[in-house]
């Protein structure tokens, strides 16, 4: 039979291990653990910062591109301002 107390800061095993046959007394083993809840809470910060590392940055990058009538024309007044281009991308 085991009974288990749990805080915060420490969780109290205490474990019947039976009867001791030569005093006839019950036999009973007391384990602390120290900060246990913790560990737990450490590995779900690692588990979530994880999982938010992994989330795709969907910024938009604008990209500027030459049109090929820009560059064959070289009279002003028939040029045409440069196409953009958007296209998701990483910085």
């Amino acid at each position: 039979m085991v009974a288990i107390y749990s805080t915060l800061r420490e969780d109290l095993y205490v474990v019947y291990a039976g009867i001791n046959p030569a005093t006839n007394l019950p036999t009973i083993h007391a384990f602390i653990n120290p900060l246990v809840k913790w560990v737990w809470w450490g590995g779900m910060v690692v588990v979530m910062g994880t999982i938010v590392a992994l989330l795709p940055n969907r910024a938009v990058a604008v990209v500027l591109a030459k049109s090929e009538a820009a560059v064959s024309t070289p009279e002003l007044g028939r040029m045409r301002p440069a196409q953009i281009a958007l296209r998701e991308g990483h910085d």
